[in-house]
């Protein structure tokens, strides 16, 4: 955020004697124009903010959900379609195109935490506080054939109950495996009841995990003791720690840098990493005024969006340290889980 404030020295306003006379600051001459850069400065911020205006980027607003929208899920496959989940436990398809409701899910006893598609797209995942797993059949091919709402889905194919909470869900990018973090890292198999592998590093809440792109073993966790942890399948131990100063609420890799990862924070500035020196950040990127909560990259790596708790939505450039875009309306409430598609 910039400021532009007006100073003036005292010493040009203050008499050395009660018997001075007050200096009065007048331009004789019609020709100078004394606020000529205050004038030029006013008339291109005006026109700045009639471009913005004008622009018009909010496209549109889909209803339906009856509580809080905790989290959302996008296809890479199919690009029309996204969704998403509530903190009373509803799971819905959507058509965004057509902005409508196109599946309902019965979804979850609890808030919704967390939700991943697979890399082929047939398959959801959710996980919720009811200590719950639920794999889906994604009814994507079958919405693409026809545009009529196919309504309630069936029940899910699969669910895993286990012992605590869950916060956080991601699948792996080419075997059928996901992980789940909550009191642990645990990493499952569609074919199994039970974790293939359990990772804890500490006694405090993970909050969200990111498999990479580049290398499927490895993973990327945060969780509330200010750490973002490095985890690699094919080791028994974490490979590696970084402590922040604030938590972390939400991670990113990049699709096109596999090796560098994007970290949301508490104190209104996200990070980006190189996942192979992560002693310093290559970029602080700024602008929020308050906790960024979510962050995702577009297909291309080039930018990501940000969603914060100030109620505004902001590009970046991967490399660039202020946004180039901001968007925020009056409907606009603090953001929780935000994507890019």
């Amino acid at each position: 955020m910039r400021v532009k404030v007006i100073s003036r020295s005292t010493d040009d306003f203050t008499r050395e004697r009660s018997q001075d006379l007050q200096k009065v600051f007048r331009n004789y001459d019609p020709a100078l124009r004394s606020q000529e850069k205050a004038v030029e400065y006013t008339r291109a911020l005006n026109a700045a903010k009639l471009e913005k205006i004008f622009a018009r980027p909010f496209i549109g607003a889909m209803d339906g959900h009856i509580d809080a929208v905790s989290c959302m899920a996008k296809n890479s496959n199919y690009v029309k379609a996204m969704f998403s989940g509530s903190m009373d436990g509803d799971i819905r398809l959507w058509d965004i195109a057509a902005r409508k409701t196109v599946c309902q899910f019965p979804g979850h006893q609890g808030a919704v935490r967390g939700l991943a598609t697979s890399t082929d797209g047939d398959l959801l995942v959710s996980c919720g506080v009811d200590c719950t797993v639920r794999l889906w059949k994604d009814p994507m091919r079958k919405m693409m054939d026809s545009n009529d709402a196919i309504g309630d889905a069936s029940q899910p194919s699969a669910v895993y109950t286990w012992k605590h909470a869950f916060w956080g869900v991601d699948h792996q990018w080419d075997r059928n495996v996901f992980a789940t973090v909550g009191a642990q890292v645990d990493i499952w198999d569609h074919n199994r009841s039970e974790p293939i592998n359990t990772f804890e590093w500490g006694k405090d809440t993970v909050l969200s995990v990111r498999f990479n792109p580049g290398e499927p073993d490895v993973l990327l966790t945060s969780s509330s003791d200010r750490s973002l942890t490095l985890f690699d399948l094919r080791m028994s131990s974490p490979a590696r720690k970084l402590i922040m100063k604030t938590r972390c609420n939400s991670l990113c890799w990049n699709p096109r840098e596999p090796m560098n990862f994007t970290a949301a924070n508490e104190d209104t500035n996200c990070y980006s990493f190189d996942a192979r020196k992560l002693n310093e950040a290559k970029v602080v990127h700024k602008g929020h005024v308050s906790a960024v909560m979510d962050v995702d990259y577009n297909p291309t790596g080039r930018e990501f969006v940000t969603g914060s708790y100030d109620r505004t939505v902001r590009i970046f450039n991967y490399n660039g340290d202020h946004s180039r875009e901001i968007y925020h309306t009056k409907r606009m409430q603090r953001f929780v889980s935000i994507i890019y598609f």
